[in-house]
């Protein structure tokens, strides 16, 4: 394995297999890890709807974490000397943050974090997972409602309107996302991955291979952050969520021919 020191931004996207691939990265031994996955820096500075994700001086007192995103968010190199101070401390040569909501950056904010840490010696890698659009959707709005109302049944409604969310679109609009990153990094520094065939061991063995950690496709049988189902989504639904992500579906058909047969979202369309 090469020790060049390398920094992974995990892009997304949500619910699709982003916390497996951060424990999977965090047990390689090689990568410098931190009790925080989602850090949360870039989109709370530079997406409106994440505008949220800004900690204030009061509640960096809270805790942490809170603490430590305070910090971060502050200022872009105080980020990136994080993060080289945590390779140099564990003895390691990677790292990462993989946060989901970084799949709506645009090529410009990429550029600038892919610089920062080439600047010091870095090269940062982009890895994207997607998944059918309406799985995606689907799987998104039971494991929010289940935060808020602790309970695993949700209504079609919910489903749909939670489809139609601005948060949702961004993480769901693959084309847009895949484009972004392809105009910051160059072919060689970008991993993207599809959450249906990730887990098949020369999947495992072709990712980790990118990574630099040693392929271990015994770990595929973890499911992490699961979200079960009690309900089925109805044909209506599922049609309605499809058709609203048809260009995202257009664009997978394209690069990745494989999903016409492991996206049942096309079946609706």
């Amino acid at each position: 394995m090469s020790d060049v020191k390398t920094f992974f931004l995990g892009l997304g996207a949500q619910k699709a297999g982003t916390t497996w691939l951060a424990r999977y990265l965090h047990t390689s031994g090689r990568v410098a890890t931190n009790v925080v996955k989602e850090y949360h820096i870039w989109d709370a500075l530079y997406l409106a709807e994440h505008r949220k994700m800004l900690v204030t001086q009061q509640q960096a007192e809270l805790n942490s974490v809170n603490k430590l995103r305070f910090v971060l968010q502050k200022s872009p190199e105080n980020y990136f000397n994080y993060f080289i101070y945590m390779m140099a401390q564990q003895a390691k040569s990677m790292t990462c943050d993989i946060t989901p909501a970084y799949s709506g950056l645009n090529r410009a904010v990429l550029r600038t974090i892919a610089e920062g840490f080439l600047e010091r010696g870095v090269a940062t890698k982009a890895v994207f997972l997607m998944r059918d659009p309406v799985e995606r959707c689907w799987s998104a709005a039971r494991q929010k409602h289940k935060i808020h109302t602790g309970e695993a049944t949700i209504a079609e409604e919910e489903v749909l309107a939670h489809a139609r969310l601005p948060g949702a679109v961004m993480r769901t609009r693959y084309d847009m996302t895949v484009t972004e990153m392809e105009s910051a990094f160059d072919p060689s520094m970008m991993y993207v991955g599809l959450y249906e065939e990730m887990f098949e061991a020369e999947n495992v063995r072709k990712m980790s291979k990118f990574c630099g950690v040693e392929a271990r496709p015994s770990l595929v049988q973890e499911k992490i952050n699961a979200t079960p189902i009690v309900d089925r989504l109805s044909d209506s639904a599922q049609k309605q969520i499809a058709t609203q992500y048809r260009e995202v579906y257009d664009f997978a058909a394209k690069r990745f021919p494989q999903v016409l047969d492991l996206w049942k979202g096309f079946n609706y369309l």
